[in-house]
């Protein structure tokens, strides 16, 4: 009985070892995504910038009129 007992705790631990390694690794993979999606938000966010600070700086007399 104790030793039935003994083999179901192993068993328990064994999977509960398996889980958390699972779980770190998909912690890690998400982490991973999370500064590259933040990188990718700085980039838009500089870019996004310039193109503002470029579309102030454009005047009305440097348009081509839409006929030509």
């Amino acid at each position: 009985m104790i030793e039935k007992k003994f083999i179901d705790l192993e068993t328990r631990i064994a999977f509960l070892e398996d889980t958390v390694d699972e779980l770190n690794k998909m912690v890690f993979k998400q982490s991973n995504q999370i500064d590259d999606l933040q990188t990718t938000l700085k980039q838009l966010t500089r870019h996004m910038k310039q193109v503002q600070t470029d579309l102030k700086e454009i005047k009305p007399e440097d348009e081509i009129p839409p006929h030509y």
